[in-house]
């Protein structure tokens, strides 16, 4: 007998909520089936919901960690999927901040469940420039990885991979072989940022992705070429919707 295969059970997120921002996304029920850990928690969630999931590369699920008597929304870029079987992967960075995003991955066990909500994002692949620069620190490297892994394999590209972990402190990606890593530290970027000028996406830390978008545009970089988002802020939590204020 041929074993039964996942039937999706995701439900569209409803007009009235978020105002209708959220139009286009779902409402998901995961659970943790699968862990791997060091600085970063590497989570397998499966859901029915999952089934036949479609998402654009570099776009993520803004999830529900639970906080006390409350909850705390968070975004996470899906990593891989696995639509056949309804799994996904996400990788979590273990910082020192200890929020409720990170105390819940740092624990998360094989059972345990998250709602969540997606696909979001608005960060993309730009289909006509010529050369790729990726500007990210831990937080980003997941949606750094997954861009790259989707670029021709001719795409010349770049990846400033900004870290306080050392160079190949977590698995590369399976990019094109016109992809250069770079491995360095924030005061490395500085140097190095004034000698490239292509299409630009900057992720990660809000000062870091501040502080890289002035550089390049000082340096001549169009800042129509320049694609940011900022993930989280070193001096401030992100905000209960899961994302850093801009006070």
């Amino acid at each position: 007998m041929s074993e039964r295969r996942p039937v999706s059970t995701r439900r569209p997120v409803p007009d009235h909520m978020f105002g209708g921002h959220l139009r286009g996304s779902y409402l998901l029920d995961l659970e943790v089936v699968d862990q791997v850990a060091p600085h970063v928690r590497l989570i397998t969630m499966a859901s029915s919901d999952l089934v036949g999931f479609e998402y654009t590369p570099g776009q993520d699920l803004l999830f529900e960690f639970p906080d006390g008597d409350r909850t705390l929304r968070r975004r996470y870029t899906i990593r891989r999927s696995d639509p056949a079987e309804g799994t996904a992967d996400f990788e979590i960075e273990i910082h020192d901040g200890r929020g409720p995003a990170t105390r819940w991955a740092a624990n998360a066990e094989l059972g345990e469940r998250l709602e969540a909500i997606g696909p979001r994002g608005g960060i993309s692949l730009r289909p006509t420039a010529t050369c790729h620069l990726f500007v990210v620190d831990d937080s980003a490297m997941p949606a750094a990885f997954v861009l790259l892994e989707a670029f021709p394999a001719d795409t010349p590209a770049t990846a400033l991979l900004v870290t306080g972990h050392g160079a190949k402190s977590r698995p590369a990606p399976a990019a094109a072989p016109a992809t250069s890593l770079v491995w360095l530290d924030r005061a490395e970027m500085l140097d190095t940022l004034s000698e490239l000028h292509p299409a630009a996406y900057l992720l990660g830390e809000r000062h870091l992705v501040r502080t890289a978008e002035e550089l390049l545009v000082a340096g001549g970089l169009d800042p129509n070429a320049v694609a940011s988002k900022a993930y989280w802020r070193r001096d401030q939590p992100n905000a209960s919707h899961g994302e850093p204020s801009f006070n």
